[in-house]
């Protein structure tokens, strides 16, 4: 599925494999790092590292190894998009 499906709500997030490009997409259109509050690291976000501070931030580490959980990270912006608490439009052209 495009990432346009997905932050519409046509497609569902739980069925996503990868959800970072839909992140990506959307990061692309809003300034992610400044509405989520993450720590200004870097200049150069990608949709990877924005959902590694994410995880870090909201505290998401995998069972195992401890780690940064970026997939669960990644469906949890994307949740916030399919809620309405992160806000993306579209103009019409002209």
């Amino acid at each position: 599925p495009s990432p346009k499906q997905v932050l519409a709500g046509v497609y569902p997030i739980s069925q996503l494999q990868e959800p970072y490009s839909a992140v990506g997409y959307l990061a692309s259109r809003l300034p992610l790092p400044t509405l989520l509050q993450l720590p200004s690291a870097t200049s150069a976000w990608t949709a990877w590292d924005i959902c590694e501070a994410w995880a870090e931030q909201r505290g998401y580490k995998t069972a195992r190894t401890a780690r940064n959980d970026a997939y669960r990270a990644a469906n949890s912006i994307l949740r916030l998009v399919a809620e309405g608490r992160l806000l993306l439009c579209h103009r019409p052209p002209g």
